[in-house]
């Protein structure tokens, strides 16, 4: 008898708990992802719209492209303050397409990226830091795994592609560069970012008067390598001619070239 009140009553407990932490699990949700997608919310279509990048990739790393932003959505929550009722914000096309970026960055990474970061918050213009008593346009916070972002200073890094310019990119590759440098799991192959680093200290011990880079870049070590990563990405053909070593390194830390993706 009390064999069956374990049966009936006790052993459920645990069993309900261990199936919940499962499907919290990052495997679980993959299997179900790629195999049993009726199960889990759908990742909206409009994501191709917003990422032309997606239509240069094979099918399976469009599928790897689509599991990556679609796990980017279910871990990350992504808040909207101060902007009243705005019917002429799409809340939802921005976080499409702030999942597609950090998924165009990392692709080719591994899945560990933005984990240390779980909240992105977005405000409609500057806002004020209480902690630097001063307005910013974007900012890092991997104590509290935070990103925060203007939407005016946002939304002008797409209006020009190809300036170099991007505060999505640029604080998404703060985030890259503070987990590779604090926490346990590895987003960098060492050696290559070795190369790297011995590469920007003789750029940045020399700095011209007419650099490719805008003088941002020259502030620490940090706001180079986000700076580097926006050039990337937005203008990938001349910052080969400008600085082909630099670039060179740069397909081989993120592991991807965008000039041969931009030509498939």
């Amino acid at each position: 008898m009390h064999w069956l009140i374990f049966l009936l009553v006790v052993l459920p407990i645990p069993l309900l708990i261990a199936s919940v932490a499962i499907r919290e699990q990052r495997w679980f949700k993959k299997i179900l992802f790629y195999h049993f997608p009726k199960y889990l919310r759908p990742i909206s279509h409009q994501l191709e719209f917003i990422n032309v990048y997606y239509n240069n990739l094979t099918p399976e790393k469009r599928k790897e492209f689509e599991w990556r932003a679609y796990y980017f959505l279910e871990t990350t929550t992504i808040e909207f303050r101060k902007f009243g009722r705005s019917p002429l914000t799409n809340f939802n096309a921005i976080r499409y397409l702030i999942a597609s970026v950090a998924t165009q960055m990392t692709l080719f990474l591994t899945e560990d990226c933005f984990d240390a970061f779980k909240r992105i918050i977005v405000y409609p213009d500057k806002y004020y830091s209480p902690v630097t008593k001063q307005y910013h346009k974007g900012e890092t916070n991997p104590a509290l795994g935070l990103i925060v972002l203007s939407w005016q200073s946002f939304k002008h890094g797409f209006d020009d592609p190809n300036d170099g310019i991007n505060l999505l990119v640029h604080e998404l590759s703060h985030a890259l560069w503070l987990e590779n440098k604090l926490f346990s799991y590895e987003i960098f192959d060492s050696a290559t970012l070795a190369e790297y680093n011995q590469i920007v200290e003789r750029k940045i011990s020399a700095i011209p008067e007419n650099h490719f880079f805008r003088k941002y870049a020259f502030k620490n070590e940090e706001e180079f390598f986000a700076v580097a990563v926006e050039n990337f990405f937005e203008r990938p053909a001349q910052f080969k001619s400008e600085l082909p070593e630099l670039y060179e390194v740069m397909t081989r830390l993120l592991q991807q070239d965008p000039i041969f993706l931009n030509h498939k």
